[in-house]
């Protein structure tokens, strides 16, 4: 599993600010990791904090640019859409994400998401607290609403994300069907 981390991490790096980034940084670990010959999953936060004070960026808007990253690699994107017919619904069934994620991750341990609707506001906690997923989330959250082509306004309060729905059907949303066959582009 920490394989899988790490790689998403320098996909993410790779695909988003280039491999000369990602070199430098894996030859940097290189030679600070020398004494740990199983860096785990460490390993990808290491990597995330290095592009970060490289790039002059908080850490914690690399961690959501990496989720808003992560709902444009269609296999996860349509795991994602299949959790809500609309923006909304998808928000609200975020408390299943973390049973579906073991489904196809089994060694994913996710925190437990709460999931709490006052007016246009959805509320969403995780249990126990982590900061890492949490803006995570924040990313896939807003990858999603433009993936649902709906707008939001997306801000956290402690340990709090509140996502203000204004707007399900702002933009046109990308298309989606069940069956991957209908999905494809036929020439």
């Amino acid at each position: 599993m920490d394989t899988l981390i790490n790689r998403t991490v320098e996909e993410f790096l790779r695909a988003t600010y280039g491999e000369g980034l990602v070199g430098t940084i894996t030859d940097e670990l290189a030679t600070t990791e020398e004494n740990d010959p199983v860096p785990g999953r460490v390993h990808g936060m290491r990597m995330l904090d290095r592009a970060a004070f490289r790039l002059v960026k908080p850490t914690v808007e690399m961690l959501e640019d990496l989720g808003a990253w992560m709902t444009r690699i269609e296999a996860i994107r349509r795991l994602l859409r299949f959790s809500g017919r609309d923006f909304t619904d998808f928000l609200l069934r975020l408390e299943e994400m973390p049973g579906r994620a073991h489904l196809v991750l089994p060694n994913l341990h996710l925190p437990a998401i709460q999931v709490e609707a006052v007016g246009h506001s959805i509320f969403l906690t995780m249990s126990p607290p982590d900061a890492a997923w949490r803006h995570l989330l924040i990313g896939i959250v807003r990858g999603m609403a433009d993936d649902y082509g709906a707008l939001c306004l997306i801000s956290t309060e402690g340990a709090l994300i509140r996502v203000d729905v204004w707007d399900t059907s702002f933009a046109q949303a990308r298309d989606f069907s069940l069956d991957v066959a209908s999905s494809e582009v036929v020439r």
